[in-house]
């Protein structure tokens, strides 16, 4: 009966599918039957999860018939970017002799910052986003911040996304962009199911008969952090939004397989904070990727790594340093507060395999004084 009443399946990211998702495209789609599928190999970066990029080398298997189409086409990112992407993936590459081109035409090149800590890394991050977008306050120009850059004019906050491996490493940043006042968003892939402040929406949206005035009002009595009350803002607006589609019976299990990132807005003029897994499927003009180091890209807990988790770590960074469309900066810190301690930390190996020709490298260039103390004139 499913068989006949869908006659064609479509199926993307094909290589993420776990074992019951392909039971049950194995019932849904007879030998020789229609199914469209879109994957690479090279971003499968949910094993912990379960998926199997197995099920995506077995493809043609199952359907010997199936027109296969290779895509080596690279319409987002520059020439740089790519060819760096590709040389960082090629120790754990799934596609051999893969051949990606750019069809970009510029040349800039990949940037490697080296921050002293943590906390420099995350200021080094707010200063460049001022410097790109030309300022956006007297304090940025009086700082020298806001030197603006011919390259990339017309910028606004949504073009720029800051990406990172852990939830852990976020805090530091929010703390950046809020003494700089630039508005952000930050999401990850975390189920919505999880977020601590869902079973408190929705008992309070219950309690109020799912009356969004009465739900407002008793939450605008609550004193919340800018970065929290965004969150309740968003959760809430997911709440209401989910309850006008399935009804309030079904929201714990939409919840349950929904993800913080699916919150995201797109339209919201604001610098992005996101996960490298939540940051799959999108695209920014600048991207930054912080905390490149040992133990972090890739994601290690003591002495325990395999050579399987290191290359699904490759590919998760390979996925990351693509979303750039226009720069790609990755920034790595002398010191971290990590895990409770301030620790020395090591750059990712992962760096060692882009070649100098495809980087620009930079080293704690920001100042701590003002550039000159004269007084600023209006004309």
């Amino acid at each position: 009966q499913c068989r006949m009443r869908w006659k064609y399946v479509s199926v993307d990211e094909y290589q993420d599918l776990d074992e019951a998702q392909y039971l049950l495209l194995a019932e849904l789609v007879p030998p020789g039957g229609n199914i469209f599928a879109i994957g690479d190999p090279d971003q499968a970066i949910y094993g912990f999860r379960g998926a199997n990029v197995g099920f995506f080398h077995r493809f043609v298997q199952d359907h010997p018939d199936a027109r296969v189409v290779v895509l080596k086409r690279n319409y987002r990112s520059g020439q740089k970017v790519v060819r760096a992407a590709l040389q960082m993936v090629r120790p754990a590459t799934l596609v051999p002799e893969r051949v990606l081109e750019s069809v970009v035409s510029d040349e800039i090149p990949v940037t490697i910052h080296e921050a002293a800590t943590d906390k420099a890394e995350a200021e080094f991050v707010a200063a460049t986003i001022e410097r790109l977008i030309g300022g956006h306050g007297f304090f940025s120009v009086d700082s020298g911040r806001a030197a603006g850059d011919p390259d990339t004019e017309n910028l606004s906050f949504s073009d720029f996304a800051v990406l990172y491996r852990t939830e852990a490493q976020a805090p530091v940043i929010e703390e950046a962009l809020l003494r700089s006042g630039m508005p952000f968003q930050r999401r990850s892939h975390n189920r919505l199911a999880d977020n601590s402040l869902f079973e408190q929406l929705l008992d309070l949206c219950r309690s109020c008969q799912w009356n969004r005035s009465k739900v407002e009002s008793k939450l605008s009595e609550q004193s919340r952090t800018p970065a929290a009350k965004e969150d309740v803002e968003q959760l809430l607006a997911w709440l209401f939004q989910a309850v006008e589609l399935y009804g309030a019976d079904s929201i714990r299990d939409r919840a349950r397989f929904s993800c913080d990132v699916d919150m995201w807005d797109p339209r919201a003029d604001r610098i992005s904070l996101l996960t490298l897994h939540a940051a799959k499927g999108l695209e920014f003009p600048i991207v930054f990727i912080t905390g490149c180091e040992q133990d972090i890209l890739p994601l290690r807990f003591g002495n325990m790594s395999s050579p399987e988790a290191d290359d699904e770590e490759r590919r998760l960074l390979f996925v990351g340093m693509t979303r750039a469309q226009r720069r790609l900066i990755l920034s790595h810190s002398r010191m971290r507060l990590w895990r409770g301690k301030v620790r020395p930390m090591r750059p990712s190996p992962f760096l060692d395999d882009i070649e100098e020709s495809l980087i620009e490298k930079q080293r704690d260039v920001l100042s701590k004084t003002r550039p000159h103390e004269r007084q600023l004139t209006l004309f």
